[in-house]
């Protein structure tokens, strides 16, 4: 590996330079194919490799209420929404509560689950916290064993 220990790129760089200036009849159409050639390339790539579509302007419709709408009625849907999203944020809270658990991290949430308790009521703050159950997708070896084997199928059985 002796050779790669001397750098010296000063009769590469002369070579090169010596190249170029010498007068030939294309030189600069082939100059300007080397310099274009790779910046279409490039454009190319970065406009049809990765499709981008600009957002198109759309009009967003709003619930439409009427004019004779009543402030009882405007703070019964505040408060539906805002039972909502409590839930939504219990709900979220108590996985991340069996996740701690899980982890052995200690995690409080009292005070929430307090305000939770007293925006939604006892029982819908149980309901939110408890875990739901996971569907029964496959039955494992032992279950299979104890329902005994299947009936034989009365078909039309071919010697």
């Amino acid at each position: 590996m002796g050779m790669f220990n001397h750098w010296d790129v000063t009769g590469g760089v002369s070579d090169f330079w010596t190249y170029i200036r010498e007068p030939r009849p294309h030189r600069w159409a082939s100059w300007g194919v080397a310099i274009v050639a790779p910046i279409v390339i490039f454009w190319g790539f970065s406009t049809y490799l990765i499709p981008y579509e600009k957002p198109r302007p759309s009009i967003l419709y709003f619930e439409n209420w009427t004019k004779d709408r009543s402030e009882a009625e405007i703070r019964a849907e505040w408060v539906a929404r805002a039972k909502a999203t409590t839930l939504r944020n219990a709900q979220t809270r108590a996985e991340y509560q069996r996740l701690a658990e899980g982890l052995g991290i200690e995690y409080d949430s009292t005070e929430a689950d307090r305000v939770t308790r007293e925006t939604l009521g006892a029982d819908a703050a149980a309901a939110a916290m408890k875990k739901p159950e996971l569907p029964k997708t496959r039955s494992t070896l032992a279950e299979r064993a104890a329902r005994g084997p299947k009936p034989a199928t009365t078909g039309d059985v071919r010697p």
